[in-house]
Protein backbone atom coordinates (compact mmCIF):
# COMPACT_ATOMS: atom_id res chain seq x y z
CA UNK A 1 0.00 0.00 0.00
CA UNK A 2 1.26 3.19 -1.00
CA UNK A 3 -0.51 5.59 1.12
CA UNK A 4 -1.21 9.25 1.18
CA UNK A 5 -2.83 11.50 3.57
CA UNK A 6 -2.86 15.90 3.37
CA UNK A 7 -4.22 17.69 5.95
CA UNK A 8 -4.43 21.78 5.29
CA UNK A 9 -5.60 24.78 6.98
CA UNK A 10 -7.10 27.41 4.99
CA UNK A 11 -8.53 30.91 5.52
CA UNK A 12 -11.96 31.84 4.11
CA UNK A 13 -13.65 35.16 4.15
CA UNK A 14 -16.86 35.96 2.75
CA UNK A 15 -17.83 32.89 1.62
CA UNK A 16 -20.74 30.81 0.24
CA UNK A 17 -18.98 27.61 -0.65
CA UNK A 18 -21.28 25.00 0.62
CA UNK A 19 -25.15 25.80 1.03
CA UNK A 20 -27.41 24.01 2.63
CA UNK A 21 -31.57 25.31 1.82
CA UNK A 22 -33.58 28.51 1.40
CA UNK A 23 -35.89 29.31 3.55
CA UNK A 24 -38.49 32.00 2.23
CA UNK A 25 -35.75 34.08 0.64
CA UNK A 26 -32.78 33.31 2.31
CA UNK A 27 -30.43 31.13 1.28
CA UNK A 28 -28.74 29.64 4.49
CA UNK A 29 -24.98 28.33 5.02
CA UNK A 30 -24.24 24.67 5.95
CA UNK A 31 -23.50 24.54 9.90
CA UNK A 32 -22.53 21.84 11.73
CA UNK A 33 -22.25 20.98 15.72
CA UNK A 34 -19.14 21.21 17.31
CA UNK A 35 -18.00 19.84 20.79
CA UNK A 36 -15.36 22.18 22.49
CA UNK A 37 -13.50 22.28 25.21
CA UNK A 38 -14.40 24.42 28.27
CA UNK A 39 -12.50 24.94 31.31
CA UNK A 40 -13.19 20.92 33.15
CA UNK A 41 -15.95 20.39 30.63
CA UNK A 42 -17.18 20.68 27.08
CA UNK A 43 -19.74 22.75 25.25
CA UNK A 44 -21.44 22.52 21.85
CA UNK A 45 -21.88 25.24 19.68
CA UNK A 46 -22.87 25.43 15.40
CA UNK A 47 -20.21 26.73 13.07
CA UNK A 48 -20.21 27.06 9.35
CA UNK A 49 -18.76 24.38 7.61
CA UNK A 50 -18.38 22.82 3.89
CA UNK A 51 -19.71 19.28 3.38
CA UNK A 52 -17.19 15.97 2.27
CA UNK A 53 -19.77 16.03 -0.43
CA UNK A 54 -18.95 19.38 -1.58
CA UNK A 55 -15.04 18.85 -1.80
CA UNK A 56 -15.34 15.32 -2.94
CA UNK A 57 -17.41 16.66 -6.03
CA UNK A 58 -15.08 19.40 -6.40
CA UNK A 59 -12.05 17.20 -6.86
CA UNK A 60 -14.15 14.46 -9.00
CA UNK A 61 -15.00 17.44 -11.49
CA UNK A 62 -10.97 18.60 -11.26
CA UNK A 63 -10.04 14.95 -11.92
CA UNK A 64 -12.35 15.21 -15.28
CA UNK A 65 -10.55 17.72 -16.00
CA UNK A 66 -7.08 17.03 -15.40
CA UNK A 67 -7.56 13.47 -17.16
CA UNK A 68 -8.72 15.13 -20.33
CA UNK A 69 -5.23 16.81 -20.51
CA UNK A 70 -3.36 13.73 -19.53
CA UNK A 71 -5.05 11.71 -22.07
CA UNK A 72 -4.90 14.10 -24.77
CA UNK A 73 -8.21 14.92 -24.79
CA UNK A 74 -9.25 10.98 -24.69
CA UNK A 75 -9.66 9.98 -21.34
CA UNK A 76 -11.23 7.08 -19.88
CA UNK A 77 -14.40 8.27 -18.73
CA UNK A 78 -17.90 7.74 -18.81
CA UNK A 79 -20.72 10.07 -20.54
CA UNK A 80 -21.93 11.77 -17.40
CA UNK A 81 -19.14 12.57 -16.00
CA UNK A 82 -17.46 13.85 -18.51
CA UNK A 83 -20.48 16.95 -17.65
CA UNK A 84 -19.31 16.94 -14.19
CA UNK A 85 -22.57 13.79 -13.30
CA UNK A 86 -20.95 11.60 -10.76
CA UNK A 87 -24.42 8.85 -11.34
CA UNK A 88 -21.19 6.36 -11.88
CA UNK A 89 -23.87 3.71 -12.73
CA UNK A 90 -25.98 3.69 -10.12
CA UNK A 91 -28.57 2.36 -12.35
CA UNK A 92 -29.32 0.47 -15.96
CA UNK A 93 -30.29 4.37 -17.42
CA UNK A 94 -26.68 5.41 -17.07
CA UNK A 95 -24.46 1.93 -17.67
CA UNK A 96 -22.31 2.03 -20.78
CA UNK A 97 -23.17 -0.75 -23.76
CA UNK A 98 -20.30 -3.00 -22.24
CA UNK A 99 -21.93 -3.15 -18.71
CA UNK A 100 -25.12 -3.79 -19.95
CA UNK A 101 -24.27 -6.32 -21.52
CA UNK A 102 -22.99 -7.80 -18.52
CA UNK A 103 -25.79 -7.72 -16.09
CA UNK A 104 -27.51 -9.20 -19.47
CA UNK A 105 -25.30 -12.05 -19.51
CA UNK A 106 -25.57 -15.82 -18.31
CA UNK A 107 -22.67 -15.56 -15.83
CA UNK A 108 -23.11 -16.61 -11.98
CA UNK A 109 -23.97 -13.13 -9.67
CA UNK A 110 -20.13 -13.42 -8.33
CA UNK A 111 -18.98 -13.13 -11.86
CA UNK A 112 -21.05 -10.78 -13.10
CA UNK A 113 -20.87 -8.49 -9.74
CA UNK A 114 -16.34 -8.66 -10.86
CA UNK A 115 -16.45 -8.39 -14.65
CA UNK A 116 -19.01 -5.04 -13.82
CA UNK A 117 -16.76 -4.06 -11.56
CA UNK A 118 -13.29 -4.55 -13.78
CA UNK A 119 -15.25 -3.10 -16.66
CA UNK A 120 -15.96 -0.02 -14.67
CA UNK A 121 -12.55 0.64 -13.71
CA UNK A 122 -11.03 0.15 -17.14
CA UNK A 123 -13.67 2.65 -18.42
CA UNK A 124 -14.20 5.64 -15.72
CA UNK A 125 -11.21 6.75 -13.85
CA UNK A 126 -13.79 8.55 -11.88
CA UNK A 127 -15.35 4.91 -11.02
CA UNK A 128 -12.03 3.99 -10.27
CA UNK A 129 -10.72 6.69 -8.14
CA UNK A 130 -14.30 7.86 -6.66
CA UNK A 131 -15.93 4.52 -6.55
CA UNK A 132 -19.66 3.43 -7.01
CA UNK A 133 -22.90 1.81 -6.49
CA UNK A 134 -25.26 -0.37 -8.90
CA UNK A 135 -27.50 -0.48 -6.87
CA UNK A 136 -30.14 -3.13 -9.34
CA UNK A 137 -29.58 -6.65 -9.48
CA UNK A 138 -26.83 -7.63 -9.16
CA UNK A 139 -25.78 -4.69 -6.78
CA UNK A 140 -22.46 -3.85 -7.09
CA UNK A 141 -20.20 -2.25 -4.64
CA UNK A 142 -16.67 -0.17 -5.48
CA UNK A 143 -15.70 1.69 -2.71
CA UNK A 144 -13.80 5.15 -3.35
CA UNK A 145 -10.14 5.12 -3.04
CA UNK A 146 -9.87 8.82 -1.48
CA UNK A 147 -11.61 9.84 1.95
CA UNK A 148 -12.36 13.29 2.83
CA UNK A 149 -14.57 14.75 5.86
CA UNK A 150 -16.24 18.10 6.32
CA UNK A 151 -13.83 21.77 6.36
CA UNK A 152 -14.83 22.63 9.86
CA UNK A 153 -13.06 25.64 11.89
CA UNK A 154 -10.20 24.98 13.74
CA UNK A 155 -10.06 24.76 17.48
CA UNK A 156 -8.41 27.30 18.87
CA UNK A 157 -9.99 30.12 16.07
CA UNK A 158 -13.62 28.26 16.40
CA UNK A 159 -14.87 31.37 17.85
CA UNK A 160 -13.66 33.30 15.51
CA UNK A 161 -16.42 32.56 12.85
CA UNK A 162 -19.17 34.50 11.61
CA UNK A 163 -22.40 34.38 9.25
CA UNK A 164 -23.98 36.85 8.24
CA UNK A 165 -27.26 37.15 5.67
CA UNK A 166 -26.44 40.13 3.03
CA UNK A 167 -28.93 41.36 1.11
CA UNK A 168 -29.64 41.54 -2.61
CA UNK A 169 -32.18 42.37 -5.17
CA UNK A 170 -33.67 40.66 -7.82
CA UNK A 171 -33.43 43.54 -10.97
CA UNK A 172 -37.04 44.21 -12.59
CA UNK A 173 -38.05 43.46 -15.73
CA UNK A 174 -38.19 46.48 -18.09
CA UNK A 175 -42.07 46.45 -19.97
CA UNK A 176 -43.64 44.83 -16.62
CA UNK A 177 -46.98 45.84 -15.33
CA UNK A 178 -46.81 47.82 -12.18
CA UNK A 179 -48.00 44.36 -10.11
CA UNK A 180 -45.63 41.70 -12.18
CA UNK A 181 -43.07 44.76 -11.53
CA UNK A 182 -43.41 44.75 -7.73
CA UNK A 183 -43.16 41.35 -7.49
CA UNK A 184 -39.68 41.13 -9.90
CA UNK A 185 -37.83 43.32 -8.26
CA UNK A 186 -37.98 41.23 -4.41
CA UNK A 187 -34.81 41.42 -1.98
CA UNK A 188 -33.45 38.04 -0.72
CA UNK A 189 -30.55 37.11 1.60
CA UNK A 190 -27.30 34.86 0.85
CA UNK A 191 -25.51 33.54 4.37
CA UNK A 192 -21.96 34.57 4.05
CA UNK A 193 -19.45 32.91 6.82
CA UNK A 194 -15.98 33.47 7.05
CA UNK A 195 -13.53 30.88 8.99
CA UNK A 196 -10.27 29.49 9.17
CA UNK A 197 -11.27 25.73 8.46
CA UNK A 198 -9.34 22.76 8.86
CA UNK A 199 -9.87 19.54 6.16
CA UNK A 200 -8.07 15.97 5.75
CA UNK A 201 -7.64 14.23 2.45
CA UNK A 202 -6.56 10.48 2.22
CA UNK A 203 -5.91 8.36 -0.94
CA UNK A 204 -4.79 4.73 -1.68
CA UNK A 205 -2.82 5.06 -4.53
CA UNK A 206 -2.25 1.24 -4.58
CA UNK A 207 -6.38 0.76 -4.82
CA UNK A 208 -6.49 2.33 -7.98
CA UNK A 209 -6.85 0.16 -10.98
CA UNK A 210 -7.43 -2.73 -8.62
CA UNK A 211 -10.65 -4.39 -8.06
CA UNK A 212 -12.15 -5.03 -4.85
CA UNK A 213 -15.43 -6.48 -4.40
CA UNK A 214 -15.35 -10.05 -5.10
CA UNK A 215 -11.81 -10.68 -5.52
CA UNK A 216 -8.42 -8.21 -5.45
CA UNK A 217 -6.93 -8.06 -9.29
CA UNK A 218 -5.22 -5.45 -11.06
CA UNK A 219 -7.12 -3.92 -14.16
CA UNK A 220 -4.83 -1.67 -15.81
CA UNK A 221 -1.15 -1.69 -16.73
CA UNK A 222 1.63 -0.45 -14.45
CA UNK A 223 1.91 2.98 -17.14
CA UNK A 224 -1.87 2.92 -17.13
CA UNK A 225 -1.48 2.98 -13.51
CA UNK A 226 1.37 5.85 -12.90
CA UNK A 227 -1.00 8.16 -15.82
CA UNK A 228 -4.04 7.45 -12.89
CA UNK A 229 -2.01 7.85 -10.13
CA UNK A 230 -0.82 11.05 -11.98
CA UNK A 231 -4.74 12.41 -12.27
CA UNK A 232 -5.46 12.16 -8.74
CA UNK A 233 -2.30 13.28 -7.22
CA UNK A 234 -3.14 16.90 -10.11
CA UNK A 235 -6.93 16.92 -8.89
CA UNK A 236 -5.71 16.98 -5.35
CA UNK A 237 -3.32 19.62 -6.14
CA UNK A 238 -6.07 22.16 -8.06
CA UNK A 239 -8.72 21.09 -5.31
CA UNK A 240 -6.74 21.40 -2.20
CA UNK A 241 -3.59 23.36 -3.73
CA UNK A 242 -5.13 25.82 -6.18
CA UNK A 243 -8.52 26.12 -4.12
CA UNK A 244 -11.08 25.10 -6.77
CA UNK A 245 -13.79 24.08 -4.76
CA UNK A 246 -17.53 24.99 -3.76
CA UNK A 247 -20.82 26.86 -4.81
CA UNK A 248 -21.44 29.74 -5.43
CA UNK A 249 -17.99 30.88 -6.51
CA UNK A 250 -19.53 33.36 -9.67
CA UNK A 251 -20.48 36.15 -7.21
CA UNK A 252 -19.01 35.18 -4.31
CA UNK A 253 -15.99 34.37 -4.85
CA UNK A 254 -14.41 34.52 -1.79
CA UNK A 255 -11.12 35.07 -0.46
CA UNK A 256 -9.08 32.00 -0.09
CA UNK A 257 -5.58 31.67 1.56
CA UNK A 258 -4.11 28.20 2.44
CA UNK A 259 -1.95 28.86 5.77
CA UNK A 260 0.03 25.42 6.19
CA UNK A 261 -0.67 21.88 5.57
CA UNK A 262 0.97 18.65 5.90
CA UNK A 263 1.26 15.36 3.84
CA UNK A 264 2.40 11.94 4.85
CA UNK A 265 3.50 9.21 2.67
CA UNK A 266 3.15 5.51 3.91
CA UNK A 267 3.63 1.84 3.27
CA UNK A 268 2.79 -1.07 3.44
CA UNK A 269 0.75 0.37 6.46
CA UNK A 270 -1.73 3.33 6.10
CA UNK A 271 -0.53 6.65 8.31
CA UNK A 272 -3.18 9.91 8.46
CA UNK A 273 -1.78 12.73 9.33
CA UNK A 274 -3.81 14.68 12.86
CA UNK A 275 -6.62 16.60 11.72
CA UNK A 276 -5.70 20.20 11.26
CA UNK A 277 -8.75 21.19 13.17
CA UNK A 278 -6.45 20.59 16.37
CA UNK A 279 -3.92 23.25 17.75
CA UNK A 280 -0.53 21.77 16.67
CA UNK A 281 -1.79 18.93 14.14
CA UNK A 282 2.02 19.40 12.19
CA UNK A 283 3.68 19.44 15.19
CA UNK A 284 1.60 15.95 16.34
CA UNK A 285 1.94 14.48 13.15
CA UNK A 286 5.77 14.62 13.48
CA UNK A 287 5.79 13.41 16.80
CA UNK A 288 3.15 10.41 15.51
CA UNK A 289 5.03 9.45 12.46
CA UNK A 290 8.59 8.79 14.14
CA UNK A 291 6.65 6.44 16.88
CA UNK A 292 4.48 5.05 13.83
CA UNK A 293 7.65 3.95 12.31
CA UNK A 294 9.19 2.84 15.78
CA UNK A 295 5.38 0.41 15.71
CA UNK A 296 6.25 -1.01 12.10
CA UNK A 297 9.89 -2.16 13.16
CA UNK A 298 8.92 -3.91 16.16
CA UNK A 299 5.62 -5.34 14.07
CA UNK A 300 8.79 -7.10 12.00
CA UNK A 301 7.00 -4.80 8.55
CA UNK A 302 10.44 -4.93 6.31
CA UNK A 303 10.73 -1.45 4.53
CA UNK A 304 7.53 0.37 6.03
CA UNK A 305 8.30 3.87 6.09
CA UNK A 306 6.03 7.15 6.35
CA UNK A 307 7.72 10.24 5.03
CA UNK A 308 6.78 13.87 5.75
CA UNK A 309 6.91 17.44 4.05
CA UNK A 310 5.11 20.37 5.06
CA UNK A 311 3.89 23.79 3.85
CA UNK A 312 3.85 26.51 5.96
CA UNK A 313 5.58 25.14 8.83
CA UNK A 314 9.68 26.33 8.66
CA UNK A 315 10.43 24.84 11.82
CA UNK A 316 10.17 21.53 9.68
CA UNK A 317 13.51 20.18 7.75
CA UNK A 318 11.35 19.29 5.14
CA UNK A 319 9.14 22.67 4.58
CA UNK A 320 8.13 24.02 1.52
CA UNK A 321 8.00 26.89 0.17
CA UNK A 322 5.18 26.87 -1.87
CA UNK A 323 1.71 24.43 -2.48
CA UNK A 324 3.52 24.06 -5.65
CA UNK A 325 6.27 22.77 -4.54
CA UNK A 326 4.94 20.22 -2.10
CA UNK A 327 2.96 18.91 -4.77
CA UNK A 328 5.79 18.41 -6.71
CA UNK A 329 7.51 16.53 -4.02
CA UNK A 330 4.43 13.79 -3.80
CA UNK A 331 4.63 13.17 -7.42
CA UNK A 332 8.70 12.50 -6.76
CA UNK A 333 7.96 10.41 -4.27
CA UNK A 334 5.88 7.90 -5.37
CA UNK A 335 7.77 7.65 -8.13
CA UNK A 336 5.77 9.63 -11.11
Amino acid sequence: MVFLSLGVRFKANVEALNMSETVGNVTRHRRVPVIVSEGDGFRLIYVPAISGESLAHAYQANLVEVAKVLYDGRPPLDPWSMRGEFVKFTDRAHLTDRLKSIIASKKSTEEKQHEFERTAIVESIVADIGGFLYAENPPVRRTSVFQVGYAVPVEEFIEATAIEAQVHTRQAVVGLEAEAERQAQMLYYVEVASAIYGVTFNIDLDGIGKTSMVRVEQVVSGEEWKRRVKAAIGALALTLGETMFGAKRSRFNPVLEVLNAVVAISHPLGFTVTPPQKKNYIDETIARAKKYSELLGRLGVREGYVKLATYGYKDYENNKESLEELFNWILSEVGI
